[in-house]
């Protein structure tokens, strides 16, 4: 059974696989339902790798840690089932950040990217990491590699545009942060990324009545 972007996934049923796309869908958004969706992907299909990857994010990028041992164990449930070349390659990014290698773990969805350009959570997971080590040109050198590769017709297309304004934003080119920011808010009223994405850059301008507006 594959995903909504026609990828490959291990152990999945029917079920499971409509509210993988909907907790994929919730988190491309920022929204808090993205977890209890995920759980209640699990409870569909137990032994749905990309669903045991996804909790494992959802703990990781919150940066508590508390949510570490909840990370490792959806790592470690995750990597007792049979799983493909691009769930591995989650694993073992997912193994990098549960040993504190920001960088490295960055560096794995980086070339997952490269093979697997429609992967979303990789490039969410792979920005964050970005965000949190500072790595500014790769906040947007991550999103700009794999935009040829995707369309309008594509499911997430507006987050992909989101991560990409939040991206030029903090490399300070503005102009296209604007407008790149306002289509993805156009195509997804809820993006909360795209939103963060304009904000910063009519604050950066000094837009103030636009910001409040």
């Amino acid at each position: 059974m594959k995903d909504a972007h026609g990828y490959q996934l291990t152990g999945c049923n029917s079920e499971a696989q409509a509210l993988l796309d909907q907790a994929l869908a919730q988190f491309r958004c920022l929204h808090a339902e993205s977890l209890a969706t995920t759980e209640a992907t699990l409870q569909a299909s137990p032994e749905l790798v990309m669903g045991h990857v996804l909790h494992a994010w959802l703990y990781l990028l919150g940066t508590e840690a508390a949510a570490l041992p909840v990370a490792r164990t959806s790592y470690e449930h995750a990597l007792e089932l049979p799983h493909n070349d691009r769930e591995a390659r989650h694993l073992q990014a997912l193994r990098q950040l549960l040993d504190g290698r920001w960088h490295a773990a960055g560096r794995v969805l980086e070339d997952l990217s490269i093979d697997y350009p429609h992967d979303m959570l990789a490039l969410q997971a792979g920005q964050q990491i970005d965000f949190f080590t500072g790595d500014a040109r790769m906040l947007r050198d991550r999103i700009a590699r794999v935009l040829p590769d995707w369309s309008l017709q594509l499911p997430g297309y507006h987050a992909l545009l989101g991560l990409y304004a939040f991206g030029l934003e903090e490399c300070g080119d503005y102009r296209l942060a604007d407008r790149y920011g306002r289509e993805a808010i156009a195509l997804q009223p809820a993006d909360a990324w795209a939103q963060h994405a304009v904000a910063h850059v009519l604050e950066m301008q000094g837009r103030r009545e636009e910001g409040i507006a």
